[in-house]
Protein backbone atom coordinates (compact mmCIF):
# COMPACT_ATOMS: atom_id res chain seq x y z
CA UNK A 1 0.00 0.00 0.00
CA UNK A 2 3.15 2.52 1.23
CA UNK A 3 4.46 1.61 -2.47
CA UNK A 4 1.65 3.17 -4.06
CA UNK A 5 0.97 5.16 -2.63
CA UNK A 6 4.43 6.30 -3.67
CA UNK A 7 3.66 5.61 -7.05
CA UNK A 8 0.85 7.78 -7.29
CA UNK A 9 2.42 11.10 -5.44
CA UNK A 10 5.12 10.23 -7.87
CA UNK A 11 2.64 10.70 -11.15
CA UNK A 12 0.95 13.53 -9.47
CA UNK A 13 4.40 15.64 -9.13
CA UNK A 14 5.56 14.55 -13.10
CA UNK A 15 2.00 15.52 -13.88
CA UNK A 16 2.44 19.29 -12.28
CA UNK A 17 6.34 19.35 -14.00
CA UNK A 18 4.76 18.73 -17.81
CA UNK A 19 5.36 21.95 -20.08
CA UNK A 20 2.16 23.55 -20.63
CA UNK A 21 0.80 23.44 -24.06
CA UNK A 22 1.98 26.41 -26.28
CA UNK A 23 -1.13 28.83 -27.33
CA UNK A 24 -0.42 31.40 -30.47
CA UNK A 25 -1.30 34.87 -29.53
CA UNK A 26 0.92 36.34 -30.86
CA UNK A 27 -1.06 38.31 -34.16
CA UNK A 28 0.30 38.27 -38.18
CA UNK A 29 1.81 40.79 -39.24
CA UNK A 30 2.13 42.11 -42.44
CA UNK A 31 5.98 42.31 -43.30
CA UNK A 32 6.61 43.23 -47.00
CA UNK A 33 4.12 45.07 -49.76
CA UNK A 34 5.54 44.39 -53.50
CA UNK A 35 3.33 45.60 -56.59
CA UNK A 36 4.09 43.18 -59.39
CA UNK A 37 2.15 44.73 -61.87
CA UNK A 38 -0.96 46.46 -62.70
CA UNK A 39 -2.97 43.65 -61.84
CA UNK A 40 -0.84 42.14 -58.84
CA UNK A 41 0.30 42.96 -55.51
CA UNK A 42 1.98 40.77 -53.33
CA UNK A 43 1.61 40.96 -48.97
CA UNK A 44 4.42 38.96 -47.00
CA UNK A 45 3.10 37.74 -43.49
CA UNK A 46 5.74 36.77 -40.46
CA UNK A 47 3.46 33.55 -40.50
CA UNK A 48 0.94 31.57 -42.42
CA UNK A 49 -2.17 33.18 -43.14
CA UNK A 50 -5.70 31.17 -42.49
CA UNK A 51 -6.23 31.20 -46.80
CA UNK A 52 -9.50 29.95 -46.42
CA UNK A 53 -11.33 32.42 -44.79
CA UNK A 54 -9.68 35.44 -47.35
CA UNK A 55 -11.91 37.37 -49.10
CA UNK A 56 -11.55 40.70 -51.23
CA UNK A 57 -13.70 42.51 -48.06
CA UNK A 58 -10.76 41.89 -46.06
CA UNK A 59 -8.66 44.51 -47.88
CA UNK A 60 -9.49 48.00 -48.97
CA UNK A 61 -6.80 49.76 -51.60
CA UNK A 62 -7.60 53.78 -52.04
CA UNK A 63 -5.75 56.43 -54.06
CA UNK A 64 -6.76 60.75 -53.48
CA UNK A 65 -8.70 59.74 -56.06
CA UNK A 66 -10.39 56.40 -56.55
CA UNK A 67 -10.97 53.26 -54.65
CA UNK A 68 -9.34 50.51 -56.56
CA UNK A 69 -11.37 47.26 -57.08
CA UNK A 70 -9.84 44.10 -55.44
CA UNK A 71 -11.31 41.14 -57.87
CA UNK A 72 -9.85 38.13 -55.58
CA UNK A 73 -6.92 37.20 -53.08
CA UNK A 74 -5.03 33.40 -53.03
CA UNK A 75 -1.88 32.50 -51.80
CA UNK A 76 1.29 32.45 -53.71
CA UNK A 77 4.64 30.46 -53.17
CA UNK A 78 3.33 29.53 -49.26
CA UNK A 79 0.60 30.69 -47.29
CA UNK A 80 2.74 33.61 -45.95
CA UNK A 81 2.89 35.05 -49.11
CA UNK A 82 -0.89 36.24 -50.54
CA UNK A 83 -1.38 37.49 -54.05
CA UNK A 84 -3.67 40.30 -54.54
CA UNK A 85 -5.42 40.43 -57.63
CA UNK A 86 -6.89 43.70 -58.65
CA UNK A 87 -8.76 46.51 -61.13
CA UNK A 88 -6.50 47.96 -63.55
CA UNK A 89 -3.69 50.40 -61.38
CA UNK A 90 -2.85 53.83 -61.95
CA UNK A 91 1.22 55.20 -61.73
CA UNK A 92 0.04 56.92 -57.88
CA UNK A 93 0.57 56.34 -54.21
CA UNK A 94 -2.02 53.57 -53.05
CA UNK A 95 -2.54 53.20 -48.94
CA UNK A 96 -3.92 49.22 -48.48
CA UNK A 97 -6.09 48.61 -45.10
CA UNK A 98 -6.53 44.92 -44.37
CA UNK A 99 -6.93 42.12 -41.67
CA UNK A 100 -6.29 38.70 -41.86
CA UNK A 101 -6.28 35.31 -39.55
CA UNK A 102 -3.37 33.28 -38.81
CA UNK A 103 -4.27 29.48 -38.36
CA UNK A 104 -4.46 30.31 -34.81
CA UNK A 105 -7.67 32.59 -35.38
CA UNK A 106 -5.41 35.70 -34.33
CA UNK A 107 -6.60 38.49 -36.33
CA UNK A 108 -3.84 41.05 -37.37
CA UNK A 109 -4.20 44.57 -38.82
CA UNK A 110 -2.19 46.22 -41.18
CA UNK A 111 -1.92 49.77 -43.26
CA UNK A 112 0.83 50.09 -46.09
CA UNK A 113 1.38 52.47 -48.86
CA UNK A 114 2.68 51.32 -51.88
CA UNK A 115 3.64 52.91 -55.43
CA UNK A 116 0.82 51.48 -58.26
CA UNK A 117 2.49 51.08 -61.36
CA UNK A 118 1.07 50.56 -65.23
CA UNK A 119 4.03 48.10 -65.98
CA UNK A 120 1.68 44.96 -67.69
CA UNK A 121 1.52 41.52 -66.73
CA UNK A 122 3.95 39.78 -69.07
CA UNK A 123 3.75 36.39 -67.81
CA UNK A 124 2.33 33.33 -69.03
CA UNK A 125 0.16 30.90 -67.09
CA UNK A 126 0.70 27.20 -66.84
CA UNK A 127 -0.82 23.99 -64.80
CA UNK A 128 0.68 23.48 -61.90
CA UNK A 129 -1.14 20.65 -60.95
CA UNK A 130 -3.62 18.30 -63.04
CA UNK A 131 -5.27 14.87 -62.84
CA UNK A 132 -4.06 12.84 -65.30
CA UNK A 133 -2.97 9.14 -65.74
CA UNK A 134 -4.72 5.83 -64.26
CA UNK A 135 -7.44 5.40 -61.86
CA UNK A 136 -9.08 8.66 -62.82
CA UNK A 137 -12.36 9.58 -63.22
CA UNK A 138 -12.57 13.54 -62.76
CA UNK A 139 -10.43 15.92 -64.70
CA UNK A 140 -9.54 19.11 -63.11
CA UNK A 141 -6.89 21.82 -63.74
CA UNK A 142 -4.94 24.42 -61.20
CA UNK A 143 -3.40 27.31 -62.90
CA UNK A 144 -0.47 29.10 -61.95
CA UNK A 145 -2.79 32.11 -61.56
CA UNK A 146 -5.74 34.03 -61.59
CA UNK A 147 -7.35 32.58 -65.19
CA UNK A 148 -10.13 34.64 -67.78
CA UNK A 149 -12.95 31.57 -66.77
CA UNK A 150 -14.43 33.01 -70.55
CA UNK A 151 -11.84 31.20 -72.55
CA UNK A 152 -10.69 28.03 -71.49
CA UNK A 153 -10.94 26.06 -74.77
CA UNK A 154 -10.70 21.90 -75.34
CA UNK A 155 -11.80 18.74 -76.91
CA UNK A 156 -11.74 15.30 -75.26
CA UNK A 157 -10.58 12.51 -77.78
CA UNK A 158 -12.47 10.08 -78.48
CA UNK A 159 -15.20 12.92 -78.72
CA UNK A 160 -17.35 13.61 -75.72
CA UNK A 161 -19.16 16.48 -74.73
CA UNK A 162 -17.39 17.89 -71.62
CA UNK A 163 -18.32 21.21 -69.68
CA UNK A 164 -15.93 23.47 -67.75
CA UNK A 165 -16.96 24.15 -63.16
CA UNK A 166 -14.64 26.58 -62.72
CA UNK A 167 -13.78 26.16 -58.26
CA UNK A 168 -12.21 29.34 -58.63
CA UNK A 169 -10.09 31.72 -60.86
CA UNK A 170 -7.63 28.88 -60.79
CA UNK A 171 -9.07 25.74 -60.33
CA UNK A 172 -11.39 24.26 -63.13
CA UNK A 173 -13.03 20.78 -63.41
CA UNK A 174 -13.84 19.10 -66.90
CA UNK A 175 -16.66 16.77 -66.56
CA UNK A 176 -19.08 14.39 -68.99
CA UNK A 177 -21.89 16.64 -69.50
CA UNK A 178 -24.24 13.71 -69.50
CA UNK A 179 -24.08 10.21 -68.24
CA UNK A 180 -23.48 9.01 -72.10
CA UNK A 181 -19.94 10.77 -71.75
CA UNK A 182 -18.96 9.31 -69.10
CA UNK A 183 -15.76 6.73 -69.17
CA UNK A 184 -16.18 3.14 -69.12
CA UNK A 185 -13.95 1.45 -66.55
CA UNK A 186 -11.49 0.43 -68.97
CA UNK A 187 -11.73 3.42 -71.65
CA UNK A 188 -9.08 6.13 -71.82
CA UNK A 189 -9.64 9.80 -73.25
CA UNK A 190 -7.14 12.48 -74.03
CA UNK A 191 -8.04 15.59 -73.34
CA UNK A 192 -6.26 18.43 -75.47
CA UNK A 193 -6.36 22.03 -74.07
CA UNK A 194 -6.18 24.11 -76.91
CA UNK A 195 -6.53 27.65 -75.79
CA UNK A 196 -6.86 29.61 -72.39
CA UNK A 197 -5.41 33.01 -70.93
CA UNK A 198 -4.88 34.63 -67.46
CA UNK A 199 -6.75 37.66 -66.71
CA UNK A 200 -4.24 40.47 -68.33
CA UNK A 201 -4.73 38.01 -71.46
CA UNK A 202 -1.89 36.19 -71.42
CA UNK A 203 -1.35 32.72 -73.38
CA UNK A 204 -1.43 29.46 -72.40
CA UNK A 205 0.75 27.01 -74.20
CA UNK A 206 -1.71 23.98 -75.58
CA UNK A 207 -1.31 20.89 -74.16
CA UNK A 208 -2.78 17.72 -73.93
CA UNK A 209 -3.06 14.96 -71.31
CA UNK A 210 -4.61 11.75 -71.15
CA UNK A 211 -7.12 10.19 -67.95
CA UNK A 212 -8.58 6.83 -67.77
CA UNK A 213 -10.76 4.58 -65.06
CA UNK A 214 -8.51 2.08 -65.33
CA UNK A 215 -6.17 0.82 -62.73
CA UNK A 216 -4.51 -2.29 -64.41
CA UNK A 217 -3.41 -1.84 -68.30
CA UNK A 218 0.04 -2.08 -69.58
CA UNK A 219 -0.41 0.35 -73.07
CA UNK A 220 1.51 -0.79 -76.22
CA UNK A 221 3.58 2.24 -77.48
CA UNK A 222 3.18 3.10 -81.18
CA UNK A 223 6.19 5.28 -82.69
CA UNK A 224 6.16 7.20 -85.18
CA UNK A 225 8.19 10.11 -87.25
CA UNK A 226 7.13 12.96 -89.55
CA UNK A 227 9.16 14.76 -92.33
CA UNK A 228 8.47 17.13 -94.38
CA UNK A 229 10.92 17.02 -97.64
CA UNK A 230 12.99 14.60 -95.63
CA UNK A 231 13.07 16.87 -92.77
CA UNK A 232 11.75 16.01 -89.43
CA UNK A 233 8.07 17.98 -88.51
CA UNK A 234 9.53 20.73 -85.90
CA UNK A 235 5.82 20.88 -84.48
CA UNK A 236 2.95 19.47 -85.50
CA UNK A 237 -0.66 17.31 -84.20
CA UNK A 238 -1.15 14.09 -84.70
CA UNK A 239 -4.59 12.08 -84.87
CA UNK A 240 -4.79 8.08 -84.19
CA UNK A 241 -8.26 6.53 -85.94
CA UNK A 242 -10.06 3.72 -86.15
CA UNK A 243 -13.70 4.36 -86.30
CA UNK A 244 -12.98 7.70 -85.32
CA UNK A 245 -10.77 10.05 -83.28
CA UNK A 246 -9.18 7.94 -80.72
CA UNK A 247 -5.96 9.05 -79.47
CA UNK A 248 -4.05 12.38 -80.16
CA UNK A 249 -0.43 13.59 -79.52
CA UNK A 250 2.04 16.49 -80.49
CA UNK A 251 4.91 15.88 -83.02
CA UNK A 252 8.05 17.48 -81.60
CA UNK A 253 11.25 17.06 -83.30
CA UNK A 254 10.00 14.80 -85.95
CA UNK A 255 8.80 12.14 -83.95
CA UNK A 256 5.52 11.15 -81.82
CA UNK A 257 3.86 8.15 -79.83
CA UNK A 258 0.67 6.64 -79.14
CA UNK A 259 -0.29 4.50 -75.78
CA UNK A 260 -2.51 1.94 -77.20
CA UNK A 261 -4.95 -1.23 -75.45
CA UNK A 262 -3.81 -3.30 -78.55
CA UNK A 263 -1.65 -4.05 -81.37
CA UNK A 264 -4.38 -3.35 -84.04
CA UNK A 265 -3.31 -1.14 -87.18
CA UNK A 266 -4.66 2.07 -87.19
CA UNK A 267 -4.90 5.21 -89.40
CA UNK A 268 -3.16 8.50 -88.34
CA UNK A 269 -3.48 12.28 -89.61
CA UNK A 270 -0.36 14.40 -88.91
CA UNK A 271 -1.10 18.07 -89.24
CA UNK A 272 1.47 20.95 -89.32
CA UNK A 273 0.78 24.19 -90.30
CA UNK A 274 -0.53 23.90 -93.57
CA UNK A 275 1.59 20.71 -94.34
CA UNK A 276 -0.33 17.20 -93.77
CA UNK A 277 -0.74 13.47 -94.02
CA UNK A 278 -2.80 10.56 -93.62
CA UNK A 279 -1.56 7.22 -93.81
CA UNK A 280 -1.63 3.48 -92.29
CA UNK A 281 0.43 2.88 -89.25
CA UNK A 282 1.00 -0.69 -86.86
CA UNK A 283 3.27 -0.99 -83.63
CA UNK A 284 5.49 -3.49 -86.29
CA UNK A 285 6.34 -1.13 -89.10
CA UNK A 286 8.70 1.76 -89.65
CA UNK A 287 5.87 4.52 -89.32
CA UNK A 288 7.53 7.22 -91.70
CA UNK A 289 4.88 9.87 -92.62
CA UNK A 290 5.67 12.30 -95.35
CA UNK A 291 3.65 15.19 -95.15
CA UNK A 292 2.84 17.36 -98.81
CA UNK A 293 1.29 20.82 -98.80
CA UNK A 294 -2.27 20.78 -97.98
CA UNK A 295 -4.19 22.89 -94.96
CA UNK A 296 -6.67 20.78 -92.91
CA UNK A 297 -8.43 22.07 -89.96
CA UNK A 298 -7.94 20.07 -87.14
CA UNK A 299 -11.08 21.52 -85.24
CA UNK A 300 -13.40 19.91 -87.87
CA UNK A 301 -12.31 16.51 -86.99
CA UNK A 302 -11.91 16.49 -83.29
CA UNK A 303 -14.77 18.30 -82.03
Amino acid sequence: MIVSSIFLLTAIVCAHKAAPIAIDRLRPRLSNAAVINRRQIQLTFTEDIDTLSLTPDNISITSASETLGVVMLYPSLSASEILIVTQPMENVTYEIHGEVLDKAENKGTFTRRVQGTTARDTIAPWVTRLSEGKSRHEFYLHFSEAMDTTDLTFSIVPRKEFRREWMNHRRALLMPSNPADSLGSDSACYIYVKKGRDISGNALKPFITQMTPDTTSAPIILRCKALIDGKPVENGLAILYRDGPINITFVTAGEFTFALPDSLESDVLVVSDTYSSRDRVSVTADNIIHLRPEKIDVDSIID
